[in-house]
């Protein structure tokens, strides 16, 4: 019989209590994330929507994420977390249910039921967050957060092909089931797993509601190297985003001449992502933030290749390497956040970083295009690698940010 030490070091962060059924919880999530808005896609293109409609109604789960977002780490850090993770669940089965009857109905609904999944998804994953912070010991937090990327990941890549293959062949009502399904194990994943009661205290503590919203504004600022990092994140995801969603396509199209350079481009940056959160299951840096900086500052390789190559090998390897060090720096970034911020306002923190990190990718992919009209496409490339650069440079500046820590003043004896 196998000794309760032996079975810790077999299943690793997994023989954490609860964690089991939070990663379960999370990946169920995933999947159903993306197997939804590819089911809505193939059927409103079939339907002759087209792509004014198609864009709308993804235009509506991106804005309820972003509604939902700063409210739901609110809730979360004053109620139980495992009930709020259940609701967002069961709000969205109930939604995704809607759309049974009316997936091929009036856009309008169409619309409205995919607003409500991202607004579940947005009050989930800080919620998640949080939560993992609370079950995990401290020691075993970044190999937690390294997996829970990793089957993020995963999701990420299979789930397009399985839900197109699903759409075209049985039909769309499978796939919706299947995420109803999924979103059903999720809610129970997590029913009844008791975390921290620091949400709790955090509920019947004195503070006037208005300090209870603003709490998590008010524990970041006070912790700069967080404040940096979360500038570059989102300077650095503006950049990405527009380079790989808007340019990256046309220069695959134009420059060589078919479109696989981009598929090829999109699933080395997921093969990369998925081989650094392989490496930080076990790899601690004695400086988590100056590496992670480091990783992130890879993304520039990206507009740098497409800026100079004219073979596409350049392109792979630049993103291959960019989701090597994307990855890096968000075990290592969320990992910090959970150490560094009290139970009471770990949400509310992980949602403002959730927030705030995208909120420039919108304005950058409408913005991007009129540049390279006017500017030209090489030296809008080369511009925005070396943003990238600088911006890395300036975070490291930051006190606190090569270890991710605010220094704590020694008091003298």
């Amino acid at each position: 019989m196998a000794s309760p030490v032996h079975t810790r070091e077999r299943f690793g962060v997994l023989s954490v209590p609860g964690f089991a059924r939070l990663l379960l919880c999370s990946t169920a999530d995933a999947w159903a994330v993306f197997l939804l808005p590819v089911v809505v896609t193939v059927v409103l293109l079939r339907s002759g929507h087209g792509a004014t409609g198609l864009g709308l109604v993804l235009a509506a789960k991106t804005f309820g994420y972003l509604l939902a977002t700063l409210p739901a780490g609110i809730v979360a850090d004053l109620y139980p977390r495992a009930k709020v993770i259940s609701i967002a669940c069961l709000v969205r089965l109930l939604s995704t249910g809607l759309l049974l009857f009316f997936v091929d109905g009036p856009l309008w609904l169409v619309a409205a039921c995919v607003f409500v999944v991202g607004a579940g998804e947005g009050t989930l994953r800080p919620t998640q967050m949080a939560m993992l912070g609370d079950l995990v010991p401290e020691e075993r937090r970044q190999a937690a957060i390294a997996l829970t990327t990793i089957t993020f990941r995963i999701a990420l890549v299979l789930s397009p092909g399985l839900a197109t293959t699903l759409t075209l062949w049985p039909g769309p009502i499978t796939v919706l089931v299947l995420s109803m399904t999924l979103w059903l194990c999720a809610a129970i994943a997590v029913r009844g797993l008791s975390a921290s009661e620091a949400n709790t205290t955090a509920r019947h503590s004195p503070q006037p509601m208005s300090e209870k919203l603003l709490g998590g504004i008010h524990a970041a600022r006070r912790q700069p190297w967080f404040i940096a990092g979360l500038a570059l994140l989102t300077l650095v995801l503006g950049v990405s985003d527009a380079t790989q969603m808007v340019l990256l396509p046309v220069i695959s199209k134009d420059r060589f001449g078919t479109e696989s350079v981009y598929a090829v481009s999109l699933s080395a940056f997921a093969l990369g992502a998925l081989a650094g959160g392989l490496l930080m299951l076990r790899w601690r840096p004695p400086r988590p933030g100056l590496f992670a900086v480091l990783g992130i500052a890879l993304i520039g390789a990206i507009p740098y290749a497409l800026a100079f190559s004219a073979n596409p090998w350049p392109v792979y390897v630049a993103h291959f390497v960019a989701g090597v060090g994307m990855e890096i720096f968000n075990v290592a970034w969320f990992a910090a956040i959970q150490r560094e911020f009290a139970p009471e306002v770990r949400a509310r923190v992980s949602s403002l970083d959730f927030l705030v990190s995208f909120a420039i990718s919108p304005l950058s992919l409408a913005l991007v295009p009129t540049v390279v009209a006017g500017a030209g496409m090489q030296p809008v490339l080369i511009a925005m690698g070396t943003i990238v650069a600088i911006a890395c440079l300036g975070a490291l500046t930051v006190p606190g940010t090569p270890r991710f820590q605010t220094a704590r003043l020694s008091t003298s004896k």
